[in-house]
């Protein structure tokens, strides 16, 4: 991510941006409601393409929010929001009445997110910004029967995250030049007339990540909610007791290395290291694995006093492999320390998933072991904290 100009001033977010979040705040809780009842492979696999699809959406008015700044158009900021709010509604019922709804609001949003930039105007550091070629495959799924429309879902999507991760700033702009050119070549131009010129807009990585920093917060938010809303439903017993009282302590573990490491969970990540397109797709998996564990928390609270159901216990422990495998992944990027990548990311991925075996497991054992390996994470920073000053004692 580039680094910020020493003479630009910090920037926050924005009222509209922070009113823009709010229908985030109702989505994550609908799409954490797709995996509440002990899913199957097929859960997973929807949640997956649903939550992409509503992350990417996210994603790029967040990213037109923050190339435009001040001059962002709030009728289109609003008209973004109620196109998510139709998303989010149509989630109940994506299966059968509702798809219709929701892939149709997905590409509206796509078409919006890319033409709401000024003419010439080029966003070469989010490719998906005004590239809409994975939207296809969604309007296209209108038309098919229910089997094939999750392919077509799957292929969109995969054509997002090809594009994401492949295309480099250089590359988009060449692009639209090439498109440009292939325009100009169909008409001509009188004299008189301007010679179209595209421009370069760059986001700011300040802002940026203090954007998807909250969208972390968010989706920790709804696992609280998970919680208290599971607690408040049961009868209250020393063994509910004890699995709530551990699920907030997970919860408040992600939520301290998010503080220590960042929106990814990855010391040492810094701004030069990785460009903001990897920083955002590991902001994408980070996320969807917190709101899936808050959907498992939950769910392990209503079962507290027996023995978790497969489907259940699975999600817990894959959800909290899943973030620490999307830490790893950014570890490498940013050349993390091999001592924390043998010593401590290995570990929090090789121990939930063992737990993910352990069948006898009550739901107040299990998530105070998931609890454990993120507070072995966290060790991390008090280690390397105590090795940094001890050079400076000396």
């Amino acid at each position: 991510m580039a680094e910020e100009d020493q003479g630009t001033p910090e920037r926050h977010a924005s009222w509209i941006e922070l009113f823009f979040d709010l229908v985030v705040v109702a989505g994550v809780a609908q799409l954490a409601h797709l995996l509440s009842h002990g899913p199957s492979l097929g859960d997973v696999g929807l949640y997956l393409l649903v939550f992409l699809a509503f992350w990417i959406s996210w994603a790029s008015f967040t990213v037109y929010g923050n190339v435009e700044g001040d001059r962002v158009r709030i009728p289109a900021m609003l008209l973004a929001m109620l196109g998510l709010a139709v998303m989010v509604a149509a989630v109940p019922g994506i299966r059968d009445q509702h798809t219709t709804a929701f892939v149709v609001a997905y590409v509206g949003l796509r078409w919006l997110a890319g033409a709401i930039y000024q003419r010439g105007q080029v966003v070469v550091d989010w490719p998906l910004a005004q590239y809409g070629g994975g939207a296809v495959p969604w309007l296209v799924s209108v038309f098919v029967s229910d089997s094939a429309r999750y392919w077509l879902w799957t292929a969109g999507i995969l054509i997002d995250l090809l594009a994401m991760m492949a295309f480099s700033g250089d590359n988009v702009l060449r692009e639209a030049q090439r498109r440009l050119d292939r325009v100009l070549a169909r008409r001509r131009l009188r004299r008189d007339q301007p010679m179209p010129i595209l421009r370069a807009a760059h986001t700011e990585s300040g802002h940026l990540s203090e954007r998807m920093g909250l969208f972390v917060i968010i989706v920790l938010g709804e696992g609280v909610i998970q919680v208290l809303t599971a607690t408040s439903e049961a009868d209250w017993t020393l063994p509910l007791d004890a699995a709530a009282f551990g699920a907030f302590t997970v919860l408040t573990g992600l939520w301290t290395l998010s503080l220590l490491y960042g929106f990814c969970g990855v010391p040492g990540l810094e701004a030069a290291r990785i460009s903001i397109r990897h920083a955002m797709a590991l902001n994408c998996a980070t996320t969807a694995a917190i709101a899936a564990l808050a959907a498992g928390l939950g769910a392990a609270i209503e079962h507290t006093g027996e023995h978790l159901p497969t489907g259940t216990r699975w999600l817990l422990c894959a959800s909290v492999a899943a973030y620490f495998m999307v830490s790893a992944i950014g570890g490498l990027t940013a050349q993390a320390p091999a001592r924390w990548l043998l010593g401590w990311a290995l570990p929090c991925i090789v121990v939930p998933i063992a737990l993910g075996f352990a069948g006898h497991l009550t739901a107040p054992w299990l998530i105070w072991a998931l609890a454990a390996t993120v507070g072995w994470q966290i060790s991390y920073a008090t280690v390397a904290a105590r090795q940094q000053a001890a050079p400076a004692a000396a």
